[in-house]
C-alpha cells in the first residue's frame, strides 16, 4: 500500500511518483502511472485558486489501462491572496469540506439515500500551512460548462442551481440529525470568521455610492459604510435550521450539464454550518436575472423546497422546518443578499460578468419594497453597537 503523500505547492511539483501513490489510495489497490501531461488555462479560472488540468494514463492492477483527466487546485501564487485566505481560514474550509463529503459515515447516508452529491468526484484533498492541493474529476470531459450571464441566470439556470444546493443542504440535515456536529465538521462548524468581508466590502459601498451619486440609493449606500457589522450578522440575527452552506453560491461556482438540467457546485472554500438561506440569497444576488425577484421568487423556492423536504424525507428525517418559514426567512435575509453582491462589485466589473441592467435591477428591488429604509431606520442610530 502506498504511503502517505503531502500537498504540493504548484503543477511543477506534480511528478509519477505523487500521482501513482495519490490513485493508489483512492482505488485501495496499486497503480501504475504510464504516462502524463499538465497543462495550465489560459487565464487565471479562480479568484483564490491556481488549476492544472492533468491527463493521466494509468492501471489499477488487475485492470486495463484506463486515461482520465484531473483538475488540480493549488494556492495562489499572489502574497495578498495567500494571506486572504489564511485569515479567513479559507483553504482549510475547502480541503475539509471534501474530505467530509468523502468520509465513510457521509457517503453512507448518500448511498442509504440514493443520494448523489451535486460536486466532483474527489481524487486526493489535503493541506499543510503553506500548500494545499485538491485533485478532481474534470467534469469538462462530461461537457460541463460554466454559465455566466451579465443580465443574470434565466428561471430555468437558477432552479438548476437551487436543487443542486438544496441536495447538500439535505444531505447536511441528514447528517447533523444522525451524528450531531460530530468531529467530522469540527473545522466546518467552527465560529466563521466573516471580518476580512470589510476589505471588500467598504471600498465597494463606497463605489456603489459614487455610481449612484444623486440618488436615494447613493444616500442609502453611503449609510450603510459604519453599518456592515449589522449587515454582516444578518444570519445570526435570524436563524432557520444549521445545515452544511456554500457561503459563496453564483453562478461562477457552478458546471452546468450540457442541457443545464443539472449543476455541480465548485469552489468551497466559504463552506460552513449556517442558515441554507444563505446560499439561495447568494446565487439570487450574485447571479440571477433581478426580474426573477419580484416575479418568480416563490416558483424557485417551492422548487428549491421539494428538493430539499424529499432527500431529507428519504433520509428518515422530518425537517425541522416549513415551507411557511422558509418564505419568512428569506424576507428577513435581504439585506445578506446585499452583501454578497456589494463585496463582488469589482471583481465583478473588473471581469465583465455584471451588467448594468442586472445591478441596477437588483439594487432597486430592494429600494422599491422598502428593505433599505427599514434597515436604515432600525440601525443608523445603532452604529457602534
Amino acid at each position: 500500500m502506498a504511503t502517505s503523500i503531502q500537498p504540493l505547492r504548484n503543477d511543477k511539483e506534480i511528478d509519477q511518483q505523487w500521482l501513482e501513490t495519490m490513485l493508489t489510495q483512492k482505488f485501495g489497490n496499486t497503480v501504475e502511472v504510464h504516462s502524463w501531461a499538465s497543462t495550465l488555462p489560459n487565464r487565471r479560472e479562480g479568484f483564490l485558486s491556481e488549476i492544472a488540468f492533468v491527463k493521466v494514463k494509468y492501471t489499477v492492477e488487475g485492470s486495463e489501462a484506463v486515461e482520465t483527466q484531473l483538475v488540480f487546485k493549488f494556492l495562489p501564487q499572489e502574497a495578498d491572496l495567500r494571506s486572504f485566505l489564511s485569515n479567513g481560514g479559507l483553504a482549510k474550509r475547502e480541503v475539509e469540506f471534501y474530505q467530509f463529503a468523502n468520509s465513510p459515515h457521509f457517503q453512507d447516508i448518500c448511498k442509504k439515500n440514493g443520494i448523489v452529491l451535486p460536486i466532483p468526484e474527489l481524487y486526493y484533498a489535503g493541506y499543510t500551512e503553506d500548500a494545499i492541493t485538491i485533485v478532481l474529476s474534470d467534469l469538462n470531459v462530461d461537457k460541463y460548462k460554466c454559465v455566466i450571464v451579465k443580465d443574470g441566470s434565466n428561471f430555468a439556470q437558477t432552479k438548476t442551481a437551487l436543487q443542486a444546493v438544496a441536495v447538500i443542504h439535505a444531505a447536511g440535515v441528514i447528517y447533523i440529525h444522525q451524528h450531531g456536529q460530530d468531529s467530522s465538521l469540527s473545522t466546518l462548524a467552527a465560529e466563521f470568521n466573516t471580518e476580512f468581508y470589510d476589505q471588500f466590502f467598504l471600498p465597494n459601498l463606497n463605489t456603489l455610492a459614487e455610481k449612484y451619486d444623486g440618488s436615494s440609493m447613493g444616500d442609502s449606500f453611503r449609510a450603510f459604510i459604519p453599518l456592515t457589522k449589522q449587515i454582516r450578522s444578518t444570519s445570526r440575527k435570524f436563524p432557520l435550521i444549521n445545515t452544511i452552506v456554500h457561503g459563496d453560491m453564483w453562478a461562477g461556482q457552478l458546471l452546468y450539464s450540457d442541457d443545464e438540467s443539472l449543476a455541480s457546485i465548485i469552489d468551497w472554500q466559504f463552506c460552513r454550518i449556517d442558515n441554507p438561506v444563505i446560499d439561495i440569497m447568494s446565487m439570487l444576488y450574485m447571479s440571477s436575472d433581478p426580474k426573477l425577484l419580484s416575479e418568480n421568487l416563490e416558483q424557485l423556492l417551492e422548487s428549491y423546497w421539494q428538493t430539499f423536504s424529499k432527500v431529507v424525507t428519504a433520509g428518515g428525517v422530518t425537517p425541522d422546518v416549513t415551507f411557511e418559514q422558509l418564505l419568512a426567512n428569506v424576507e428577513n435575509m435581504w439585506m445578506y443578499g446585499f452583501m454578497f453582491l456589494a463585496v463582488s462589485i469589482h471583481d465583478f466589473l473588473n471581469g465583465d460578468n455584471i451588467s448594468e441592467y442586472r445591478l441596477f435591477g437588483a439594487m432597486s428591488f430592494l429600494e422599491k419594497n422598502g428593505f433599505f429604509k427599514r434597515f436604515l431606520e432600525k440601525y443608523a442610530s445603532q452604529e457602534n453597537i
